[in-house]
């Protein structure tokens, strides 16, 4: 921090760092704080076996993919959804006609049964 661009508090002379020297000291220590978090991570990738290694890369690749095909089938079930609704609706619609259907067939039974009872018997 410079000397020129520090204000004073007033109380004990002591300088307050400026907005820019605060943002610049933040940044020194999340690039700090960065460079251990990889150092830490390249050592632990060093302990760990090559053959364990091997197997938790094609555990990720297996989850990866399992990902995709799971995101993959909730789209399809979404559709079969609408669809298995469209059905329904149209089943319900059906059954519905099948009942006034029935309905006309038993009053038509109905007038067949009255005529022939009024046709003469044949000789």
């Amino acid at each position: 921090m410079r000397i020129d661009e520090a204000h004073y508090t007033g109380k004990d002379n002591a300088p307050v760092p400026t907005q820019e020297d605060r943002i610049a000291a933040l940044e020194r220590k999340v690039a700090m704080l960065e460079l251990l978090r990889s150092q830490d991570e390249r050592k632990a990738e060093e302990a760990i076996p090559p053959a364990q290694t091997r197997h938790m890369k094609e555990i990720n690749e297996n989850l990866t993919i399992l990902l995709g095909v799971t995101s993959s089938q909730g789209g399809d079930i979404k559709v079969i959804k609408a669809d298995v609704s469209s059905i329904k609706d149209r089943l319900d619609r059906l059954e519905t006609q099948s009942t006034e259907q029935s309905g006309r067939f038993d009053h038509v039974e109905a007038l067949l049964t009255q005529i022939l009872a009024r046709l003469p018997d044949k000789p």
